[in-house]
């Protein structure tokens, strides 16, 4: 029997995976009722293969988690994007919820040294792999739901990725042309451009409009498409592409 067999070993053991918790808690700023929850949430199955350990793993809960977290990013979106149509919020949120930014945000949590799991997976870099630090990070946010329910979870959701939000909506290959000429006349002319439609031709199954862009008064392009939207959407790319050529249009 070795030393962490005896009861002497595993009461050690409990009392420093105890300490773990705590520290993971003050971390994150949230206090468990049940730590057990949040002990679940950090055991990989590869600690469960190896161990033979009659304690489950955390893919239950990193499945709940997943759906806990795109409830609170689909949220924080509809809300505070309100000039984004759905297309675009989907980019976002496919971007914020992928496996690269959660394993980014558990990085910067150091979630990687709580994890439970089996010595073959650590020594093959476990701790470091994003897979894994994602997963995990669901797991947690689902034993947060199951704790504390759904408003500390939209709390600490929103305290690790609302900054990766804003982070993505940056990136223009997210943007569509409509979101980023608003964002530079307002930047640059405290304004709004305004789509009016001057021409809808066609029958009903296959119209074509015909927009005109208008900045402070004035027409700046016109764009056309087999909807209003992508006729709006044509007209800002126009524009677009003569600003990014140096022209003068507004």
């Amino acid at each position: 029997m070795t030393a962490n067999q005896t009861p002497e070993g595993h009461a050690k053991k409990r009392k420093n995976r105890y300490r773990q918790l705590s520290s993971l808690q003050t971390r994150i700023k949230v206090k468990f009722s049940n730590q057990s929850l949040l002990n679940r949430a950090l055991v990989h199955r590869s600690y469960i293969n190896e161990a033979g350990n009659s304690q489950r793993d955390n893919e239950r809960l990193e499945y709940l988690g997943d759906s806990v977290l795109a409830l609170v990013v689909n949220e924080y979106l509809f809300k505070h994007f309100e000039e984004y149509v759905e297309g675009d919020l989907a980019k976002i949120k496919s971007a914020v919820v992928s496996e690269g930014t959660l394993a980014k945000v558990a990085d910067e949590i150091n979630l990687g040294s709580y994890i439970m799991m089996g010595k073959g997976e650590e020594q093959n870099g476990g701790r470091q792999r994003p897979s894994i630090l994602a997963n995990t990070l669901e797991a947690v946010i689902g034993a947060i739901y199951l704790d504390s329910g759904l408003k500390e979870s939209k709390k600490f959701v929103l305290s690790l990725i609302k900054k990766e939000i804003e982070r993505i909506d940056q990136q223009t290959y997210l943007r569509d042309p409509k979101t980023t000429l608003q964002e530079y006349v307002q930047k640059k002319y405290k304004d709004r451009p305004v789509y009016e439609i001057v021409n809808e031709s066609g029958p009903d199954h296959q119209k074509e409009f015909t927009v005109r862009l208008m900045v402070n008064s004035r027409e700046v392009g016109l764009g056309s498409g087999n909807s209003k939207r992508k006729a709006e959407m044509d007209a800002a790319k126009k524009v677009l592409e003569k600003i990014h050529g140096g022209e003068t249009v507004i």
